[in-house]
């Protein structure tokens, strides 16, 4: 299971994850909703998790992208492109505007 896999399984169970301010913690709430598996998951790539967290809650205080990884969500969310290869306002020779 990659990171992007362990965060996408994170949200879709409902959790928030939080990574302490100063030491290398990782807590994940409402504990009931985490299974032994993704609690696993979560162990195992909780260095990328908390460098990932620790770029968004940069980037949501300075405005400075952080990550190339940031770049490609904010296209997403540009472009209302869902990630997951479905359809949006945009396809190659496609002139009309969004909204239009």
């Amino acid at each position: 299971m990659s990171v992007e896999d362990v965060l996408y399984a994170v949200s879709k169970a409902g959790l928030k994850l939080e990574a302490g301010k100063t030491a290398q913690v990782l807590k994940a709430y409402p504990a009931e909703k985490l299974t032994p598996q993704l609690a696993a998951a979560i162990k195992e790539h909780k260095a990328e998790i908390i460098r990932i967290l620790g770029e968004d809650e940069e980037m949501r205080r300075t405005g400075i992208i952080q990550s190339e990884r940031q770049v490609f969500e904010l296209a997403r969310a540009h472009f209302e492109l869902d990630g997951k290869g479905g359809e949006s306002w945009w396809r190659p020779g496609h002139t009309r505007t969004p909204g239009g």
